[in-house]
């Protein structure tokens, strides 16, 4: 089954993109886009995460109720949020009321009215929840790894709880009409739905609605990429918890368009699938010899920037040593000895069916269009790259490994009651 067939392209006279995928779904559409933004432009992730969620708390037309009766009576969700470098939006409605949910998606885009005894209690709220993070001991192990292989200015770099807390309680009114102003750019839209629905009707009815939204030229700022570096270490003792979280990752300094991406996914998913008990971690490290509740391996931010490899683990206290030694054993062994003929073969064919099964949706395809879209592909990307993961070879996997997963590279984070030496 081809699902590029499904994907029908249309370049707006007013800009941006917009994808329309024809779907069985009962009468339901999936919407999914997104605009230029994020930590990125707005040069500070709070206040692009406070952009995002004060979005439906009014309009110049409409309050938070108003807007919430107008979703209720059409069956319909809307929900906002950041990636690095976009501003995006979801949706569900029936496809009879599909215009009436675009013309209140531009009317938040285009007219928000970020009232300012709501941005009050959203500071409240996030501050709290931010409290709550610093105890949160998988949040603290991932955010830390990340600054053992970024720079602040790269976009995998994430900021600290304390200074996460510091700068949403510093947030203004002022301030987020400002960045408004400045980001919503029609010429930055994508514009991905999918369901039961003429193209030609939705296209033009995406390109009259959202024809109303500003044509501001938007550049996020360049980012230098990651330069992989000898290994460091970080750990965060926080007490009082059932587990450590533990990870381990190193910087690529490549891209999802390099050569060797395909063979790097598919040797991380043998090493340690995410899914059940097939990949080696959790096989060897959980199931025979019982020393963490979970344990995976996989590539990570490679979203339009350089992404790095990383593991994930969490161990009881009493096996931590033990556990991280495990896991370290297990990843010399692949890189050192490789990955069997046998592995390959049937790792193969499972990346394959689950990525026809992470699309078997509308909402799912909604998803994958847009996200492939806004990563400069065709659609015929997402038949072509499963395809291209089928053709591997265990030398080409290997050689990945080898290339990326570097022994001496792999810096190291683990947060929670670590035992002293």
């Amino acid at each position: 089954m081809s699902y590029a067939k499904r994907i029908h392209v249309h370049k707006p006279r007013t800009g941006g993109t917009a994808l329309i995928s024809s779907f069985p779904s009962h009468g339901m559409v999936s919407i999914v886009g997104s605009v230029a933004g994020g930590g990125r432009l707005a040069g500070s992730d709070a206040l692009a995460q406070a952009h995002a969620a004060m979005l439906l708390e009014g309009t110049k037309r409409r309050s938070k109720s108003d807007i919430q009766i107008a979703l209720d009576t059409m069956g319909a969700s809307l929900s906002f949020a950041i990636q690095r470098d976009r501003l995006t939006f979801s949706a569900h409605v029936r496809d009879h009321h599909l215009k009436k949910l675009l013309i209140l998606i531009a009317e938040v885009l285009i007219e928000p009215s970020f009232p300012v005894r709501e941005l009050a209690i959203f500071k409240e709220r996030t501050v709290a929840e931010l409290s709550l993070e610093g105890q949160d001991t998988r949040a603290q192990a991932e955010i830390n790894l990340s600054h053992l292989l970024y720079d602040s200015e790269h976009p995998n770099y994430q900021v600290s709880t304390e200074d996460s807390r510091a700068a949403f309680a510093k947030i203004t009114r002022a301030e987020l009409v400002k960045y408004h102003i400045r980001a919503i750019s029609r010429k930055t839209l994508v514009v991905s739905a999918c369901g039961d629905m003429k193209s030609s009707e939705l296209f033009d009815m995406i390109e009259r609605t959202f024809a109303k939204l500003p044509d501001n030229e938007v550049q996020l700022p360049p980012f230098v990429p990651a330069v992989p570096h000898r290994a460091r270490s970080i750990t965060t003792s926080i007490e009082d918890k059932a587990s450590i979280d533990h990870r381990l990752g190193c910087a690529t300094a490549i891209t999802k368009d390099n050569p060797d991406y395909p063979a790097l996914v598919l040797g991380l998913q043998i090493l340690g699938n995410r899914s059940g008990f097939t990949g080696r971690l959790m096989k060897t490290v959980r199931k025979v010899e019982g020393l963490t509740y979970g344990v995976y391996a996989y590539p990570a931010g490679f979203n339009n920037a350089d992404g790095y490899v990383t593991t994930w683990a969490t161990f009881a206290p009493e096996l931590y040593e033990r556990g991280k030694n495990a896991v370290m054993r297990e990843i010399r062994m692949i890189v050192t000895d490789g990955a069997t003929a046998d592995e390959v073969k049937k790792h193969r064919t499972m990346f394959e069916a689950r990525s026809r099964v992470t699309i078997s949706n509308s909402g799912d395809l909604a998803h994958a269009a847009h996200d492939n879209a806004v990563e400069g592909h065709a659609p015929s990307y997402l038949d072509e790259f499963p395809q291209r993961v089928l053709k591997l070879t265990s030398k080409q996997i290997n050689a990945a490994l080898k290339k990326y997963l570097i022994l001496d590279d792999l810096s190291e984070s683990a947060a929670g009651p670590i035992p002293q030496a």
